[in-house]
């Protein structure tokens, strides 16, 4: 492969004639009082015959020897020391080599080759120099007609080993240490202190090193720097992420447990929409109005009173007035009624406290001798409403009370999956609200979000009732409350007739009866799809901003794409 540098050493070899032929160790020798040298990035590949990528080619340095009669030893004689080290100057031992000569004719390159051949595969390496070539540059191009030896580049495909051209500059220094490190160890550069730390009879000798890479250009060295730091970062970012999900997931634990404990309505502050299942809806109590009875299955509407009503209770004025308060005619009421569930805390309003369905705007029907009274269902909160009203906006749009905004669900109820989102949107609205305790300024991104949770709360009781109870008052004309719920279309017209006497004082009679407190045939108010989807349209305009119902799916409609995907790497990143 292409050499990208060149490093000379000085190593103390063992003499073999006098060491432990089993001992094959040696010494670098100090560089204080040795030979060194290093070149980078100006050395030429001429040939990669028998090396592989990034590995790296060393031996000891020598001058192959040519045989006695060739032409090219008196050629090569201005340009190699009389004294440069040559194979007999090295250790009887199977070292690596490397080799170095002059590029001078094509005949003496091909001996130079040729006697290195011979050395049973012990060369790793050659290195030539031009003899013209006094400078530091890089040698010429590898195709340039300078390395040509008229053979096809055969020469090249001939030698198992590769082979690289090295500045003129370069190659004087190399030669003159050949020759100063190619004696006994006491004839080399400070030899006199080196015989005092190595034994005497060992050699003294230059190693080179050979640093290839794939491209023989400074920039595979760069890449391999840039890809350490690409993968610190990485690493860092792998790691700083795995850490932000534990602690999300630690966030996720803690809103869970607090919910859990009824330190926190997620509804109520804006966090998310929650219904109100039906296992727990079954469980909110149903109650006849005006009285404490539960509601118990029946085959008929029955006239009678129910038996909890006592005649002390009907007695009482406030009762006496509810009993003259009665609801507009209706479809026909079911003919069984559910069985509701118990409970001890039940509220049992009396007619003159909540006299009319917040939802509807009809009024109940008090339990009375001549009417069974109005179904309603009580919520925790202890508003109550017709369960035909209430029930399907509790199931399917907000488990909160559309008069108070107090929740519908037990204490510690807590939705199946928590995700970053909510702890997010719980987080922001908390440290929203201790801003606004502590007077610092609020940010323009959290003031709708403050509000958001803010609304949830009624202000006073005056304010709950201009705004949810009487939300109705203007549908009231000239002295007579006119329903809000749909019209029912089913009722057939009839053709106006001229009436005698007697059928105007039948029907006087009939007026008077009803001021007088005579109870209708209905009480109940029908329970059909629309009548229940109107309720629950009513109701939800009723409760005003509510929560989103997926905050991720929020998220995702409203948030940029660069910033869903910072968030997916860093969950607790941003707002």
């Amino acid at each position: 492969m292409s050499a990208t540098s060149l490093q000379v050493i000085t190593l103390d070899l063992p003499n073999p004639d006098y060491a432990n032929p089993e001992s094959s160790s040696f010494y670098r020798v100090n560089s204080s009082y040795a030979f060194e040298y290093l070149t980078t990035f100006d050395i030429r590949t001429l040939s990669t015959n028998g090396v592989a990528s990034g590995d790296d080619v060393s031996g000891l340095l020598y001058t192959p020897d040519l045989l006695p009669e060739s032409e090219c030893i008196n050629a090569s004689a201005p340009y190699v020391p009389a004294n440069a080290t040559r194979l007999a100057n090295l250790p009887d031992t199977d070292y690596d080599l490397v080799a170095i000569a002059p590029w001078l004719s094509p005949q003496c390159v091909q001996e130079y080759l040729s006697s290195a051949r011979e050395i049973d595969g012990l060369v790793r390496g050659f290195l030539f120099y031009l003899p013209s070539d006094n400078g530091t540059e890089t040698p010429p191009e590898v195709n340039s007609q300078v390395w040509g030896l008229g053979d096809g580049g055969s020469w090249k495909r001939d030698n198992n080993f590769p082979v690289y051209a090295i500045p003129g500059a370069s190659a004087g220094i190399l030669m003159e240490a050949s020759a100063l490190y190619s004696q006994n160890l006491t004839d080399v550069p400070y030899g006199n202190v080196l015989v005092e730390r190595y034994n005497s009879t060992d050699y003294v000798r230059l190693l080179v090193d050979i640093d290839t890479a794939g491209s023989g250009s400074p920039l595979p060295s760069l890449w391999v720097f840039l890809l350490v730091v690409l993968g610190i970062l990485l690493a860092i970012i792998g790691i700083t992420s795995l850490v932000m999900h534990w602690f999300q997931g630690r966030r996720r634990q803690v809103l869970r447990r607090r919910v859990a404990n009824g330190e926190i309505d997620l509804e109520a502050l804006g966090i998310k929409r929650l219904t109100v299942p039906q296992e727990i809806l079954k469980t909110l109590p149903l109650y006849i109005y005006g009285t404490g009875s539960p509601v118990t299955p029946t085959a008929t509407v029955s006239p009678a009173v129910p038996a909890a009503v006592s005649k002390e209770k009907m007695s009482s004025p406030s009762d006496k007035l509810s009993c003259t308060a009665r609801s507009r005619s209706s479809s026909p009421s079911p003919a069984t009624r559910p069985v509701p569930a118990t409970r001890s805390t039940s509220y049992r309003p009396t007619a003159l406290q909540q006299p009319t369905c917040a939802i509807c705007l009809d009024d109940f029907v008090p339990a009375s001798a001549d009417s069974e009274g109005s179904i309603v269902r009580e919520l925790p909160c202890h508003h109550i409403f017709h369960p035909e009203c209430v029930d399907t906006f509790l199931m399917d749009s907000s488990s909160l009370c559309p008069m108070c905004k107090r929740t519908a669900l037990p204490k510690g109820y807590c939705p199946k999956s928590v995700t970053n989102a909510m702890v997010r949107r719980e987080r922001m609205v908390r440290r929203l609200r201790e801003r606004v305790t502590d007077g610092s300024p609020i940010p323009a991104e959290g003031i709708d979000m403050l509000h958001e949770s803010d609304d949830q709360f009624p202000r006073s009781l005056g304010e709950r009732i201009r705004t949810r109870t009487f939300s109705g008052l203007s549908q009231l004309r000239a002295g007579r409350r006119i329903s809000s719920a749909p019209v029912q279309r089913q009722q057939n017209m009839t053709e106006m007739t001229t009436s005698s006497p007697r059928s105007a004082l039948v029907r006087s009679h009939t007026a008077t009866s009803l001021r007088m407190g005579s109870p209708p045939h209905q009480v109940q108010p029908p329970s059909n799809p629309g009548r229940r989807e109107w309720a629950r349209q009513r109701a939800i305009a009723m409760l005003g901003r509510q929560a989103a119902s997926d905050p991720d799916a929020e998220e995702a409609r409203t948030t940029p794409r660069w910033r869903k995907a910072l968030r997916s790497v860093f969950p607790g990143l941003g707002r």
